[in-house]
């Protein structure tokens, strides 16, 4: 499969999950494992609905609980947000199944995270 038809298959509209587990999900934090660009690699520009990516995390729960999984992202978070492996972000998680993990930072909370002390 190319990168075209993966890009296609993840512009779908937004599955049911997704929006249940951003409303009702557990609230976790996250630290990614992949680069979610990656999926991009080779693709010169985009321009279109702003879809849903894959990258893979280490997710902490409130509890203190550790997993890791393939959660998702939009496509905004990962390009406007300059997401990188090592960044620790704020996730939602449906508690009885632990692959259906969203990324709930904005892409301001996510340049914020970039942001150095001087």
């Amino acid at each position: 499969m190319g990168i075209g038809s993966m890009l296609k298959m993840t512009l779908s509209p937004t599955p049911r999950w997704i929006k249940k587990v951003e409303a009702n999900g557990d609230p976790a934090s996250a630290t990614v494992l992949s680069d979610p660009k990656e999926v991009l690699r080779g693709v010169a520009g985009y321009e279109g609905k702003d879809g849903w990516i894959d990258f893979q995390a280490d997710v902490l729960t409130e509890v203190g609980e550790q997993f890791t999984t393939t959660a998702k992202c939009r496509l905004s978070q990962a390009l406007g947000g300059m997401m990188e492996p090592g960044m620790k972000v704020n996730v939602r998680y449906d508690p009885n199944d632990r692959k259906r993990v969203v990324l709930v930072d904005d892409v301001q909370a996510l340049l914020n995270y970039r942001i150095k002390p001087q």
